[in-house]
């Protein structure tokens, strides 16, 4: 007698292949399709997406043929929940790839953090954004002042390099509440806060520096090339927001009176219209704040804002 469904495996990946929409232009899901989403494209228009896409069904087919699953109707939240626990341990890209490639093939909209998966540890991270390991020189005296400049500002490396004494921006007093970055990531220019508790500290630095080396010194003068001034960005931003959150709740102005050098209302209005951080609270956060924080990080993106917020705490 025949067999009455084909191999589970084989239908995921006659699913997939039905999706396939390599050399067309990219659309967006129709309104009301199964678990729309407005921000996702109907089906996939890269080979390398397909052949990654590929790796997980096949992965997911084998663990269903296990399970006794003859048909892909049978793939309920609680399969799929089975299934994912199998991942923890995994590196947030690789269980946020998986989650991508189940969404596609069986049109839902599934997180890691629905299934309990945690994000990213630093110690993973092989790259800049990694956590100073024992035997790493990053940390030496050498970068101190650049690390700590870059989490009280959120300073990447190129501006590190290159900013000066005569970018800080100071109150009425003359106290250094932050500075003008110019020729940033994508040759942006913008201002950026200095952290509240940092600025009393930030003011002597500058003006030490300008005393000893005057108004158009590099503050900066070694960054070598392990140090890792992006994880430090990720401090600051969390921070940032804490103290922007704090603000807003208890009525006080961070930017003492010269918000408009700091936020381009534009930009700032533009971010909190995007359909996807209409509402006022995104994963939690304040979308409010989100916009403000992420104009401080001179990227103006929410998106990338929430990137540095879920990393993990430090």
């Amino acid at each position: 007698m025949g067999r009455n469904h084909k191999n589970i495996k084989i239908q995921l990946n006659q699913k997939l292949d039905s999706l396939s929409r390599i050399g067309q232009k990219k659309q967006k899901e129709t309104v009301g399709s199964p678990n729309y989403n407005p921000n996702r494209s109907e089906g996939c228009h890269s080979i390398q997406t397909m052949q990654t896409y590929r790796q997980v069904i096949n992965d997911l087919g084998s663990f269903l043929k296990n399970e006794g699953v003859k048909d892909i109707s049978q793939i309920d939240r609680q399969m799929v929940t089975k299934y994912m626990e199998t991942k923890k341990g995994q590196s947030k890209w690789t269980t946020a790839k998986i989650c991508s490639a189940l969404n596609k093939v069986l049109e839902t909209n599934y997180t890691p953090k629905d299934f309990g998966i945690g994000n990213r540890s630093q110690k993973e991270v092989i790259h800049n954004r990694r956590i100073l390991t024992a035997n790493s020189t990053a940390d030496r005296a050498s970068n101190q002042d650049a690390l700590w400049f870059a989490s009280c500002t959120g300073a990447r490396r190129e501006t590190l390099m290159s900013v000066t004494a005569n970018q800080a921006i100071r109150n009425d007093d003359g106290q250094v509440i932050g500075f003008r970055f110019e020729g940033c990531k994508g040759g942006k220019t913008g201002c950026v806060l200095v952290l509240p508790d940092q600025r009393e500290k930030m003011t002597s630095f500058v003006d030490n520096k300008i005393a000893t080396a005057g108004q158009n010194a590099r503050l900066i003068t070694n960054c070598s090339r392990n140090c890792n001034p992006h994880y430090e960005r990720g401090n600051y931003a969390q921070a940032l927001y804490s103290c922007l959150k704090e603000a807003k709740d208890n009525g006080i102005d961070l930017y003492e009176g010269r918000r408009s050098l700091f936020i381009v209302q534009s930009k700032y209005e533009q971010a909190l219209c995007h359909p996807r951080y209409s509402a006022p609270t995104v994963r939690g956060y304040d979308t409010a704040v989100l916009a403000e924080l992420a104009q401080n990080l001179l990227h103006y993106r929410i998106s990338s804002t929430l990137i540095y917020l879920d990393r993990d705490s430090v």
